[in-house]
């Protein structure tokens, strides 16, 4: 499993759109557990009402196109997002 976070945009969460927390490269920062991902963002100031509005969001499988960890997707329709791929992909084009 990996884990990502997630707000929405500009901390209004009357936006429908969602900004991710990006690593030094500029993709999305991606972390082994739950534990991990609080640690880090603890460790980056982040007070804890601050932290109510962000979202820790769990994989929930593996990219047939590329191996990269699969997230559910926040557009409507779709069922998952890859960040590797940049894509975001309908159920029975990742389901086996």
């Amino acid at each position: 499993m990996k884990y990502i976070v997630t707000r929405p945009v500009g901390g209004v969460t009357l936006n429908g759109e969602r900004e991710f927390l990006l690593d030094n490269t500029g993709e999305v920062h991606m972390f082994d557990s739950e534990e991990q991902t609080r640690s880090f963002l603890a460790a980056a100031g982040v007070e804890p009402e601050e932290l109510r509005h962000l979202t820790i969001m769990e994989s929930c499988g593996t990219c047939r196109k590329c191996g990269s960890p699969l997230f559910k997707s926040l557009l409507p329709g779709y069922d998952y997002q890859c960040f590797t791929c940049d894509e975001d992909f309908y159920k029975f084009e990742q389901d086996t």
